[in-house]
């Protein structure tokens, strides 16, 4: 299985782990598409969930030291569409990506592989873990292969994590970052192994980022939350 894995030109903490995931793995990664920052001008929750990393590598000193091909590509673009059928590649892996076109999603020969950090169809888009404390749901990830729809497409499998009375909004989203890179591994056994996959059929709920309001709402009710799920 020839594989291409998506992120971004600037050290970040899901892409290295990521890698050296399937690296360790014994999967071979033919390319990284590697996408310069932008400025993201959709409105961004306050509230913190994860760690300040700060021993991080850029994904290019990864790919030289693993002999893997790096390039710095817009991820929608011809360029990497090129880059795609050229190296042939089978599978594409989100680490870090915006949303993918659906050109660039059918350049490959099976699709593109996202592990949602959220239930799909039930929490779409952004601030997952914040929204599943707000609307009652189970912190769980979605491995799917993507469409065109934001967080929808063929479902691979879907798993949740515990949640503790003691738990921190961080304690959780490292839970769930966790599971998102086992999960992974996962996922591409049963891609390999033609597992049939189910469409996401249901529109669900799709997110935008918590407002102060709402952000205000999840800290008044993260206690009994965690108490309600500890442990389900």
């Amino acid at each position: 299985m020839k594989i291409g894995i998506f992120t971004y030109n600037f050290p970040h903490y899901k892409s290295q782990q990521g890698i050296f995931k399937l690296l360790l793995s014994q999967f071979n990664i033919t390319a990284i598409f590697a996408a310069n920052p932008i400025k993201l001008k959709f409105r961004q929750s306050k509230i913190r969930i994860s760690p300040k990393y700060s021993d991080v590598y850029n994904t290019l000193h990864i790919a030289e030291s693993f002999l893997i091909n790096h390039h710095v590509v817009k991820h929608n673009s011809e360029d990497t569409i090129d880059l795609v059928k050229g190296y042939n590649l089978d599978v594409g892996i989100i680490l870090g990506a915006r949303i993918i076109s659906q050109s660039v999603i059918d350049s490959f020969n099976i699709g593109i592989l996202n592990m949602h950090p959220g239930i799909i169809p039930l929490n779409r888009g952004l601030d997952n873990l914040k929204w599943a404390i707000l609307d009652n749901l189970k912190q769980g990830v979605t491995s799917h292969l993507i469409s065109k729809e934001i967080d929808k497409g063929k479902i691979i499998d879907l798993q949740t994590i515990e949640v503790y009375e003691d738990d921190t909004l961080i304690d959780i989203h490292i839970r769930l970052q966790e599971l998102e890179l086992k999960m992974m591994i996962e996922a591409l056994e049963k891609i390999k192994l033609g597992k049939k996959l189910n469409d996401v059929n249901s529109d669900g709920v799709y997110h935008e980022a918590l407002t102060d309001s709402e952000e205000e709402r999840l800290i008044a009710s993260f206690d009994s939350y965690k108490k309600k799920y500890n442990s389900l």
